[in-house]
């Protein structure tokens, strides 16, 4: 601070930018310079300035840093609670509509998240084609891949867990069972589109998350825009990568057995043709196979093809969108259950030559 007053002093531009736009403010507020930030903001230095590559201010450098008392400086000089990257970034950059708020969730700084609420922040923010409900799912229990999607939890900060943040959107008016307005649909993908927090929740196989959504309020059973429930993503349904995707076949589990407990249809359809059989068949988990047989799901509904031409048995033989490797537990154990049925499984289809894609 002493060599920043002296310079101000001086003479010195508290607004000057550096080639990528960066001020001397955002410095200060990355770094958690709490009387520096104060200092430049007396001098005049302009709170609201952008980088030009990624578009960041220096709240916006503050809140993913986790300085609450910088964010809280900011606030009171004017920085707008609800501003969001205009601009949607490449890599690990936030994409258009990422507010601050989802910028502090993302990683996992919910005390600073509370105070971005405390100054206006809209708990229901779906900008960026999510809301921070539905984002807690992936930042609790990401990936486990090499893909951006696959990195550990983030560190956080603060004394704020991720369900006590949760019940704190709740209580500040965010709608437990927001369905997103828009998002993909029909593909091999579980569509986002009409997904619920609770839905994102039980894709990721989270019950602690799970449990919490339904004491606050949300609807267990209520699909997405395709119809896919709940038990349907839990299983697995949309899995391409099914070792690094989220969710543990003993959480997994788990969860089934949570939903059906809450009296999921364990032989509902989607609008693609899909069952809850067919989400352990993507996922690769033959003991979710044998649970849901012996709970009673009807060959005669999920041993029926999917709207690409797939039965589970088939998707487990290895025809299938992503990693598409034979899983030879899963086979078997669907083999076994056609077979507990009376049912003779089917020999695998043709395989198309190289390169000419899969059915």
């Amino acid at each position: 601070p002493a060599c920043v007053r002296a310079l101000l002093a001086a003479g010195a531009d508290p607004g000057q930018a550096g080639s990528g736009g960066a001020t001397p403010l955002m410095w200060a507020a990355a770094g958690g310079h709490l009387e520096v930030v104060r200092l430049l903001v007396e001098a005049g230095a302009e709170c609201d300035a952008v980088t030009r590559r990624n578009g960041f201010t220096a709240l916006a450098f503050a809140v993913r840093a986790g300085e609450a008392e910088v964010v809280e400086a900011l606030l009171e000089s004017g920085a707008d609670a609800g501003w969001a990257f205009a601009e949607g970034g490449g890599g690990r950059d936030p994409k258009a509509g990422t507010s601050l708020l989802h910028l502090a969730v993302e990683n996992g700084h919910f005390a600073v998240g509370e105070i971005l609420l405390e100054a206006g922040a809209d708990p229901d923010d779906a900008r960026p084609g999510f809301a921070p409900l539905h984002q807690l799912s992936w930042v609790r229990k990401p990936n486990r891949g090499d893909g951006i999607d696959g990195l550990p939890p983030p560190r956080g900060s603060g004394a704020l867990g991720s369900l006590a943040f949760a019940r704190l959107l709740v209580a500040r008016g965010a709608d437990v069972d927001l369905r997103l307005a828009s998002g993909s649909s029909g593909g091999p993908r579980l569509g986002w589109k009409g997904a619920t927090p609770f839905l994102f929740a039980a894709r990721t196989a989270d019950l602690p998350l799970m449990r919490l959504l339904v004491e606050l309020g949300a609807d267990p059973l209520a699909p997405n825009a395709d119809g896919s429930t709940p038990l349907m993503a839990a299983a697995g349904l949309g899995t391409h990568a099914p070792t690094e995707e989220a969710g543990t076949e003993e959480e997994a589990l788990a969860a089934v057995e949570y939903l059906l407990s809450l009296g999921a249809e364990i032989d509902a359809v989607d609008r693609n043709g899909e069952t809850a059989m067919h989400g352990a068949a993507y996922k690769s988990l033959p003991e979710v196979v044998a649970l849901l047989a012996a709970r009673g799901a009807d060959p005669a509904v999920w041993h029926r093809k999917n709207r690409r031409g797939w039965t589970p048995l088939i998707i487990a033989q290895g025809f299938r969108p992503g990693n598409f490797k034979p899983a030879p537990e899963t086979e078997a154990a669907i083999a076994a259950a056609l077979r507990d049925a009376g049912i003779t499984p089917p020999p695998p289809p043709e395989r198309r030559p190289a390169g000419e894609g899969y059915r």
